[in-house]
């Protein structure tokens, strides 16, 4: 089933798992989206959404239950919108039994009936899949290609403090005991010049790195 475009614009568009949006006009080749691209780009922006809530001004909100059914939900909007503004992007996922087909993500199946005699449930993990995804921007706009070179940027790890240095990166810090044992710190270009005119290396810099709550060491480290 394909849900068409006039022109090479997605706004206000819901697609359904199995329909596709046409982009292109004009005699461009058309240009096909699915739920599932919609869903990857949203899930690869829920994954850095510290860099996406502090550099693009966005909140990144993902929901492990909604109304019980274990259906699970994420939504991405700007910060500075009003309470009960639509959200930018609005993906929603349900849990998938088939073992050989494809998904998008592992997460564990949480069910809350919100009834003291029926309590939250969490049943192990599961695999989830794209059940709809809605776009109210549009999908070709600066500000939507912004996030996938953002997104590009931060999936790269260089393997030495000099290839950070050399690819123009920051580092975002967070502690190995888990990830929400504080929040991450920010180590800028100058503060990874430093510790390479020191002498250190990767693993060295990971190594005596340590976090200010829990005093563990061998900090995580990913591109900011």
């Amino acid at each position: 089933m394909n849900a068409h475009a006039d022109k090479s614009i997605i706004r206000n568009v819901r697609v359904r798992q199995g329909e596709t949006v046409k982009l292109g006009g004009d005699g461009d080749t058309p240009q096909e989206i699915t739920c599932d691209d919609i869903a990857r780009l949203a899930l690869a922006m829920h994954e850095h959404s510290y860099f996406f809530s502090l550099r693009r001004g966005l909140n990144i909100r993902f929901s492990r239950d909604l109304n019980g059914s274990g259906t699970q939900g994420l939504y991405i909007k700007k910060e500075d919108d009003e309470r009960g503004s639509p959200d930018l992007i609005q993906v929603i996922f349900q849990q998938t039994y088939k073992k050989d087909g494809e998904f998008l993500y592992e997460a564990d199946l949480i069910m809350d009936r919100g009834k003291d005699y029926e309590p939250t449930v969490n049943k192990g993990k599961h695999r989830f899949v794209a059940q709809s995804a809605t776009m109210l921007i549009d999908w070709n706009s600066d500000e939507v290609q912004q996030w996938r070179l953002d997104i590009e940027r931060l999936s790269r790890s260089p393997e030495t403090l000099a290839g950070w240095i050399a690819d123009d990166l920051e580092m975002l810090v967070r502690c190995a005991s888990g990830y929400f044992c504080r929040k991450p710190a920010i180590l800028t270009k100058n503060d990874l010049k430093r510790h390479v005119s020191a002498g250190l290396s990767l693993e060295d810099l990971k190594t005596r790195l340590k976090c200010s709550k829990c005093g563990k060491h061998n900090a995580r480290v990913e591109v900011f």
